[in-house]
């Protein structure tokens, strides 16, 4: 049975904290829909319609017993990132809305590989992976909030927030309905330098399926207090190598390649301000995704390969010393 409901646990902010709600630990969890209702000290500013309010969550993450971690973005102002990725997997939906200093946004997890199904239409109940929830005694949704002043904007501070959660899921069944859960961790990586010919590395985790790989490139200046410009000069080539089986470069692509196919932020209007609803191109944000390549809904099988086995490879064309680059790896476990 196919079930959606409105959780009446929520999220109350509160500047730099952990906030915590309870998922419920029954059924095969599909989707997981958050909303943020947002009020500002007065009308935010124009630098704001690029980088919206996603600046609000620091980070976030769905954590069951034994801290597994069905979903994690840790870092820097991670909100952009998985507002990136809500873009990616649903282009031109509507994530946000203003009345006057208030402020709605959207996030979505969805665990799946399907999220429209074969006749175009939304896949909430998409089993290609799901998160078992009816084997987890404890199985909570974690929002690490930023400061109060200036995370979303240069001039105005957050005043309060209140996020809602949305749960879709698949009841009376079993497991065996969705062949894989999701796992995702987040790497924050300082190239060091200028790189050349991939000739930055990392690590690609192993012992399970990669389905792709997203960064996010934020630059040493500043933006405002609490937040960094994400910029389009660091990388500007990646490219995926295997080392074994068969030492082989398998992917290989210019980020403006990649830039091509992202879709545009959706701009904010800013209060009393013409013309900024328009959305918007950001560069730095990149989305190597394996299942072109590889498994058509679980990309790169790396279950039996080893540590060092895959190597992420960037190219690294200007560099400052607080640079950094957070590299988002979107994985499935079998069960």
């Amino acid at each position: 049975m196919n079930v959606t409901k409105k959780l009446t646990d929520t999220f109350t902010w509160a500047a730099s904290s952990d906030v915590e709600v309870p998922l419920p630990t029954e059924g095969l969890i599909t989707r997981v829909d958050f909303e943020l209702y947002l009020t500002a000290g007065a009308a935010i500013s124009a630098e704001n319609a690029t980088y919206g309010l996603w600046r609000a969550v620091e980070n976030f993450k769905i954590v069951g017993g034994g801290g597994r971690q069905y979903f994690s973005m840790v870092g820097k102002q991670m909100g952009m990132l998985w507002h990136y990725q809500n873009i990616l997997d649903f282009p031109g939906k509507s994530w946000h809305d203003l009345v006057a200093t208030s402020q709605y946004l959207t996030w979505r997890c969805h665990f799946g590989s399907r999220p429209r199904d074969i006749y175009g239409r939304d896949n909430p109940y998409d089993l290609s992976a799901a998160i078992p929830a009816m084997d987890e005694s404890n199985l909570n949704a974690v929002w690490t909030t930023g400061a109060a002043a200036d995370t979303i904007d240069g001039a105005q501070d957050i005043s309060s927030a209140t996020m809602r959660v949305t749960i879709h899921e698949v009841l009376g069944g079993e497991k065996a309905w969705s062949r894989k859960y999701p796992l995702s961790s987040t790497e924050t990586f300082n190239p060091g330098g200028t790189k050349d010919n991939l000739g930055a590395e990392v690590d690609i985790p192993t012992g399970k399926s990669v389905r792709r790989i997203l960064l996010m490139c934020q630059d040493a200046t500043a933006l405002n207090a609490q937040g960094r410009l994400v910029v389009g000069d660091q990388v500007t080539e990646l490219g995926v190598r295997l080392i074994k089986p068969q030492a082989r470069q398998v992917i290989y692509a210019r980020s403006k390649q990649l830039e091509l196919n992202n879709p545009k932020f959706d701009g904010f209007q800013v209060v009393d301000t013409p013309n900024t609803l328009s959305p918007w191109t950001v560069p730095g944000f990149y989305n190597l995704d394996l299942r072109p390549y590889f498994h058509p809904d679980y990309g790169l099988d790396a279950r039996i390969l080893r540590p060092g086995d895959v190597k992420l490879g960037m190219t690294i064309g200007s560099y400052a010393s607080a640079d950094s680059e957070y590299i988002w790896y979107d994985q499935l476990q079998a069960y």
